[in-house]
């Protein structure tokens, strides 16, 4: 397992995946805010150092072989440059651009005080905010601390969020994925909490972290197309 403190490069040639069956329409939430979902596919970019890690993200956020590129490295330059937003799912899955997170596991751990209060109540201002942010989208370790070589995460943004009973429902965009061992690899790169043995990565939850995500993914060669 590599140094908290070295930084350990990502190498990849990227490939095009797509996210099928995405549904068209702005839905009217009853709090004035309105959730709108994307037409058509969704295109994203990801670079894929095994096939393994191809069909983990393919399997993972029900992706498929895509015939072009998007370029998504404009957008991906003028997002938040001070926080990035980490989501990691464990008993959720991620489904053609969205997926539910427990209001119980969101923003309570890992995240500043100032954030908590700031973020905690989702109206249309506070919707741009965080839609202007950089994300990492995962799925838990499989093991405490690193995870398999071929396990995906994802880098994007938030598109839309509402508040479902007891649950939060995200719909997002992907730019760009990666092996989610990388982030293992550089964890104190990230800002993410982690000791000896566990880190922040093995647990659900969705946080708010202070840092320049966009920065630190140049850092680590990972070139968003």
């Amino acid at each position: 397992m590599a140094d908290k403190n070295e930084i350990v490069l990502a190498a990849a040639q990227p490939t095009a995946v797509e996210f099928p069956q995405a549904t068209n329409g702005m839905v009217n939430t009853g709090s004035g805010i309105q959730v709108g979902t994307n037409a058509g596919t969704i295109n994203l970019n990801i670079n894929c150092p095994t096939p393994e890690l191809m069909q983990g993200l393919m399997s993972m956020f029900a992706a498929r072989p895509a015939p072009q590129k998007v370029s998504h490295k404009l957008e991906w330059a003028s997002l938040n440059q001070e926080r990035y937003c980490l989501f990691v799912l464990e008993n959720e899955d991620y489904n053609c651009g969205a997926f539910s997170i427990a209001k119980n596991c969101a923003l309570c751990k890992y995240t500043a005080q100032e954030h908590k209060k700031r973020y905690a109540n989702i109206t249309p201002a506070v919707l741009a905010e965080l839609a202007s942010m950089p994300c990492i989208f995962a799925k838990r370790n499989m093991h405490f601390g690193y995870t398999e070589e071929g396990h995906p995460a994802l880098l994007g943004r938030i598109t839309d969020m509402r508040v479902q009973g007891e649950t939060i429902k995200v719909c997002f965009t992907g730019f760009q994925g990666i092996s989610q061992q990388l982030l293992n690899q550089n964890i104190g790169l990230l800002g993410m909490v982690h000791a000896s043995l566990r880190n922040e990565l093995d647990e659900e939850h969705w946080s708010i972290k202070n840092g320049n995500l966009i920065d630190v993914m140049a850092r680590l060669h990972v070139d968003i197309e």
